[in-house]
This record gives structure tokens, C-alpha cells and sequence, in this order.
């Protein structure tokens, strides 16, 4: 079975690795061939495992999200989701939008490493996007949280709602 997908241009680089050491590994765990059009960005995939299709389509979608190979590959699990917010939809000003992506991120990381501390989430912030990789309960979790950032919660109020339901997600409960 042959499937196209696309990469951003600067995303290639990631997915490929360096000396091709990351390319290849994804064509030897998912059992398939991959050729990249670096002009383009194109992919040309070939898997006989459907299976092996889907979740190599989904680990390229996080890529282009700004997640790591690492990141990525979580998607393996069954368990674990890539969920995204497209925040251009809800904030229509690009001033305030580069404010509340910088929200997100905090001084230094800060907001989105705490965020991945508590859920056991990855969270990549690339251009209007936020995207979240991790077990479908977390990421439910997170996607509320980061609401509350675009919508003007303080950053108190959103700490205290992680560490509210801190207990539920370390007990499986989300």
C-alpha cells in the first residue's frame, strides 16, 4: 500500500536525522519504504501493515507539529493521542495571539514544562498551533488547561487546576 503525506520544509530535517539515522529507523520499526522530496516535501510511503500506515502517518502530523522524533513515536501506543488547537481560530488578533502563545510557553518553557510534568503530555507550540501527544485522558486534561490560557486564566489559576486534578491523572482516573 502506497500513501502520500506531506512534511513542512524545515520539518524534513527532523524526520530524516541526522546522517539518516532517524529516517531509517522509522522505515525499518514500521516496516515500509519512505522517499522525501526535499523541494517539495512530499513523502512517497510504502507499507504492506496498514497499522504500520496510520501510526507513521500520525508520528509525520506530529512532526509537523514541532514534536520530536521521541515525541512522536509515543503515538505507537494505542493509548496515546495527538490532539491540536488551532489557536488563530479563537484569538483573531496577531498581536494578542503572539501574547497568548508566549503564555503557553512561559518565561523560559516554565507554563509547558510544568503542563508536561503534571499530564505525562508532550506540548509543542509551532506558529498558531498547539499540539498535545499523550494518553487520551491527559490530553483531555491538557486541552482544558491550555482553553483556560487562551481564554485569560492567570497562570495561578491554571497551576491550581492541574494540581486539582494532579491525583486523577497519576491514578489513571482522567
Amino acid at each position: 500500500m502506497e500513501e502520500k503525506l506531506f512534511l513542512e520544509l524545515d520539518r524534513i530535517p527532523v524526520f530524516i536525522g541526522k546522517g539518516g539515522f532517524q529516517k531509517r529507523e522509522f522505515e525499518k520499526k514500521f516496516d515500509c519504504e519512505i522517499n522525501i522530496d526535499s523541494k517539495t516535501g512530499e513523502l512517497i510511503v510504502e507499507c504492506e501493515d496498514a497499522l504500520n500506515m496510520f501510526v507513521l502517518s500520525n508520528i509525520v502530523l506530529a512532526i509537523n507539529f514541532g514534536h520530536s522524533p521521541a515525541s512522536a513515536l509515543r503515538l505507537e501506543d494505542e493509548t496515546f493521542v495527538l490532539d491540536t488547537i488551532d489557536v488563530k481560530t479563537i484569538i483573531k488578533d496577531h498581536v494578542r495571539l503572539k501574547s497568548v502563545m508566549g503564555r503557553v510557553i512561559g518565561k523560559e518553557g516554565s507554563t509547558r514544562k510544568v503542563i508536561e510534568e503534571i499530564t505525562k503530555c508532550s506540548v509543542s507550540v509551532r506558529d498558531h498551533f498547539l499540539s498535545i501527544i499523550g494518553p487520551y485522558e491527559n490530553t483531555i486534561l491538557v486541552h482544558e488547561a491550555l482553553d483556560m490560557l487562551i481564554k485569560g486564566a492567570s497562570h495561578k489559576t491554571l497551576y491550581g487546576f492541574l494540581e486539582r486534578n494532579k491525583h486523577q491523572v497519576n491514578n489513571g482516573l482522567l
